[in-house]
């Protein structure tokens, strides 16, 4: 059995968002305030002006060296962050979209391999552009999924002490609609994501199928496997590798730390 609510109720949501608005405006003023770096305002305006869209919960910015994070990244990444290990030694983001988090990471002078993958070119690009901004050369972003980082695992750098998946489980094991292959089996990922992993998972998604986008729905409806697709199932499998904790919620969303 799940030790935790699937869903955050709604005084817990009122909560965390009147904390975030309460802390963003310092937030983004510290960060100014310690910022320096050799780019000019305009090639940060520039760069910055390209890492907005669709989601917008991952919306960001660069200026004077550093990531400023939107409001609505800064909502998430308040609760995410401080499960990253006080010693990060290397990190992996499964559906890094434009690259906040492994950036992050890679701004800890302590990690040597922040890697992010995912399967959308574009945001592949922007990412390594930011990269580039910061001078940061332990950051590498790569078009992949999981099932080509298990093939080559080397090639990447793994295994990984720390791996992120926020909002990307459900591809792995249903797949989408820009790539199809799909584990279906909470166990084979598991095991796969133990086998990468030295130290932690910090997980993040829809976990029951009713809370599936439409066309994972769809896909799930009179098959056996959407039984199976439940938090407490998850939770479950989960456990014959890590010990399972949930630590906070992203809106509605539990998000998990996975100690091995």
């Amino acid at each position: 059995m799940t030790t935790f609510p699937i869903q955050a109720s709604f005084p817990y949501r009122l909560q965390a968002k009147i904390k975030a608005r309460l802390g963003y405006s310092a937030y983004i003023r510290s960060l100014l305030k310690e910022g320096n770096n050799a780019n000019t305002a305009r090639e940060d305006k520039e760069l910055s002006d390209q890492l907005t869209g669709y989601p917008r919960n991952h919306d960001y910015r660069v200026s004077q060296g550093k990531l400023l994070p939107s409001f609505r990244l800064y909502e998430r990444s308040r609760i995410v962050l401080p499960a990253f290990p006080d010693h990060m030694e290397s990190f992996l983001d499964i559906g890094c979209c434009r690259g906040f988090y492994v950036l992050q990471a890679a701004l800890n002078a302590s990690c040597k391999n922040a890697v992010g993958v995912d399967v959308y070119q574009p945001f592949i690009d922007l990412a390594d552009k930011v990269s580039a901004n910061l001078k940061l050369d332990n950051a590498s972003f790569h078009l992949a999924t999981l099932d080509k980082l298990l093939e080559d695992p080397e090639k990447y750098g793994a295994p990984f002490q720390t791996i992120l998946l926020i909002g990307t489980y459900h591809y792995l094991f249903w797949g989408s609609e820009v790539n199809s292959h799909c584990f279906g089996d909470h166990r084979t990922i598991l095991e796969s994501l133990s086998n990468l992993c030295t130290k932690r998972i910090i997980l993040s998604g829809r976990l029951d199928v009713n809370r599936l986008p439409e066309s994972n729905r769809v896909q799930a409806e009179g098959t056996e496997r959407a039984s199976q697709y439940t938090t407490e199932n998850f939770v479950k499998n989960a456990k014959e590798f890590f010990d399972v904790k949930c630590i906070g919620y992203l809106g509605t969303y539990p998000l998990l730390q996975l100690d091995k």
